[in-house]
């Protein structure tokens, strides 16, 4: 079932149809100097970051240029973790130890221009044009519902002024971006933004002795808005996105065997596969809001709409040569191609409404639904043996409503929130002959979230949240009689408790300085682990995983002599995962178990941190800035069994700039000290699926990094 787009645009007279009360009501706008300047306006509402009852990060429009997609912000936020891992429309996300894999729902929502994307293969479009970047950490599902277990990412894209950026770098890689703002009307003003991406690539393929991973990327994005009769504010939005290049530019060997599965040094190697990848994608999206304000109330309807399409090929052997079967050379050619054709067609709506009956107090309150249709078939080529390949289309229809109350109370800012979720989930498997099966559920969640923060001075904040988040359930390949896996997989709970202090310098002085310190726990129950057996894909829930870390956030700004300054800024987070319960299938034993407790959970490093120093020269409509980062990620573990792992890893991005009044040049460079690491791998867990395959195997799988880049942009702003 789905919500067809015209439907939900038909509906909006409806919503819209209460009467105007009175004029718009004027949000007062700090000052870029004001103590109050960093706000965050994700949760519905305008509030100042400092005194907000939740640990929260907000990067700058300045700090926002540089990042080109979501692994860049989850770089310059710790915590936060993003794996592409083997096409561009797959990941993994982490934020706070909660985190997913392959084929699952996400672990946190990212929402854009107010929109939660209804699938983690659109987490991957690019970042242009972008006014300001947040990140909520710990459970949100009071607020932003199913998903949000680990927290929210809002991206705010637009702005008033326009520019023209062109940049250049190595492997190849070329960028323009441009941006421009016109008034249509009086009142009405149409924006467009756009970006094009290339490059040859990084990765060398040394069987093919050619670089793989290849990329274009072209988006673009309009936007108009003004007031429409009695509605104070009307906005619509259009965005269109292709990209294409390499694909799964991955490597195996026996790396548990011959290295201890630890991935460093002599264990990685480029490519060797004897198959180049292919990917392309398209993604649409078509979405409008509505705003009415009254004196103390604001009104507003959301409507959006998404078509997305990605098809890509690769082999599943990353091997050069042929390959046996149980000794039988069945695969003269490896096992090639392979595809993952992925159609997915979502509707989103939201009604909220927002309440300010004195100064002290705001409430909120809404409705939600979503619906996604999405569409995968799983193509494995000569491992099906002349089978069919069998195509899953997975329907869920979530409705939520929520609500919430803030209030002041003297030095006490109290909130708290409470949202009831209900996803239905339906999934029929086909094959060319026709429909095989048809599988149907429901999953509901009252999710609860509270907070409270106390102004112990004017620049010190003590704060506390209790919070809880969930993911859907949702279904597995279908059992045969001796599997081991249900035919459905439960829906994944997540319990958080947080305590944090802010201070902060006085605003007076010349020196300005903060610290943050969070600490923070949670509780998981039916953890959602994604695995192989019997070669199929599969969802196993852990009994309980328990998280528990911390995080700290400092800096200081000071003048130097004359018009020169420095800034230096640094961050990390702990997220201890560990579980405590958990007996699963042994994946080298056949019918055997293993008693998985003590084990870390996969793709979340123990900790992350980045810390930027920069260096400032300003005087009337020049400036130069030079900065230097150095970030670092603690040991990563992949899969639930710990057998292959990344040790710690440090690297360091550069950044040298010139402004002369609208004309800015920059230098740049990331992982300038070429560190190389794994991003992902698959280690015994793929054994059943690629079990027989010879000569040397199975074998252990993963994917590295690109190495350095380097590049010069020019911007010229108007």
């Amino acid at each position: 079932m789905r919500i067809p787009f015209a439907i939900l645009a038909l509906c909006s007279p409806f919503w819209l149809s209460l009467p105007a009360l009175a004029q718009p009501r004027e949000e007062p706008i700090a000052a870029a100097d004001a103590p109050d300047a960093d706000t965050i306006t994700v949760r519905g509402q305008r509030e100042p970051r400092f005194f907000a009852p939740l640990s929260a990060v907000t990067l700058s429009s300045n700090q926002s240029q540089s990042l080109r997609t979501l692994d860049d912000v989850a770089v310059a936020v710790p915590g936060l973790t993003m794996i592409n891992d083997q096409d561009p429309g797959t990941n993994i996300v982490a934020l706070r130890g909660v985190t997913t894999d392959r084929l699952q729902q996400a672990a946190i929502v990212y929402v854009v221009d107010s929109v939660p994307l209804a699938d983690t293969e659109l987490f991957t479009g690019p970042l242009f044009d972008v006014r300001t970047i947040q990140v909520l950490r710990g459970p949100q599902g009071a607020l932003f519902g199913k998903g949000a277990a680990g927290g929210v990412v809002a991206v705010e894209t637009g702005g008033e002024g326009g520019y023209v950026s062109l940049g250049l770098g190595n492997g190849g890689s070329r960028i323009g971006q441009a941006a421009a703002s016109f008034d249509v009307s009086p009142t009405w003003t149409l924006r467009a933004a756009g970006q094009w991406r290339a490059a040859d690539g990084w990765i060398t393929n040394r069987t093919l002795n050619r670089v793989v991973d290849a990329e274009e990327s072209r988006a673009v994005r309009l936007t108009a808005q003004g007031p429409l009769g009695w509605i104070n504010l009307a906005s619509f939005g259009l965005l269109l996105m292709q990209d294409s290049g390499g694909a799964a530019w991955a490597s195996s060997g026996d790396i548990t065997g011959d290295f201890g599965g630890k991935l460093d040094g002599a264990a990685l190697t480029d490519p060797i596969g004897d198959f180049e990848g292919r990917s392309a994608r398209e993604w649409i999206q078509a979405r409008a809001r509505f705003q009415v304000d009254t004196q103390d109330s604001e009104l507003s309807l959301l409507l959006a709409q998404d078509a997305y399409q990605k098809r890509w090929v690769e082999e599943l052997d990353y091997r050069p040569g042929a390959l046996t079967f149980f000794g039988a050379p069945l695969f003269p050619n490896g096992l090639q191609p392979i595809a993952q054709p992925t159609d997915i067609d979502a509707s989103t709506a939201e009604l909220r409404y927002t309440w300010a009956p004195t100064p002290t107090t705001n409430l909120v309150a809404g409705l939600f639904a979503q619906a996604v249709d999405r569409q995968r078939t799983d193509d494995f080529g000569p491992l099906l043996f002349g089978g069919p390949a069998l195509r899953y289309n997975t329907q869920s229809v979530q409705t939520a409503a929520f609500a919430g109350v803030f209030h002041t109370a003297g030095r006490f800012r109290l909130e708290a929130q409470l949202r009831y979720d209900i996803d239905d989930r339906t999934q029929d498997i086909s094959a060319p002959t026709g429909r095989l099966e048809r599988r149907q559920a429901s999953f509901e969640r009252l999710q609860p979230r509270v907070g409270a923060s106390f102004e112990l001075t004017p620049n010190a904040v003590a704060y506390a949240s209790l919070g809880e988040g969930f993911r859907s359930g949702g279904f597995n390949p279908r059992p045969a009689p001796a599997s081991v896996w249900r035919a459905q997989f439960e829906a994944e709970i997540t319990r958080s408790a947080e305590l944090g202090l802010r201070l902060r310098a006085r605003p007076a002085l010349p020196h300005q300085w903060h610290l943050e310190l969070t600490g923070f726990g949670a509780e998981i129950s039916n953890y959602q682990n994604y695995t192989f057996l019997d070669g199929q894909s599969v969802t196993l829930n852990v009994d309980q995983v328990s998280v528990s870390g911390g995080e700290i956030s400092a800096g200081l700004q000071a003048p130097l002599a004359g018009a020169w300054s420095y800034d230096v800024q640094a961050s990390a987070a702990l997220s201890r995962t560990e579980i405590d319960r958990y007996l699963a299938p042994d994946p080298l034993i056949a019918g055997a178990t293993r008693n998985y407790a003590g084990k870390r959970v996969p793709n979340a490093p123990e900790w992350t941190g980045v810390a930027t120093a920069r260096l400032v020269w300003q005087q009337t409509d020049q400036t130069a800035d030079l900065s230097l980062t150095l970030n670092a990620a603690g040991e990563t573990f992949y899969e639930i069994d710990n057998a292959l792992r990344s040790p710690p890893r440090t690297w360091a991005d550069a950044r040298a700039s010139y402004q002369n009044g609208d004309w800015t040049i920059a230098l740049w460079g990331r992982n300038i000290t070429n560190e190389r690491w794994a991003i992902s791998a698959f280690g015994q867990g793929m054994l059943p699926l690629l079990a027989g395959l010879g000569p040397g195997g199975p074998f252990d799988t993963f994917t590295i990094n690109r190495g350095r880049q380097t590049g010069v942009e020019l911007r010229r702003e108007f």
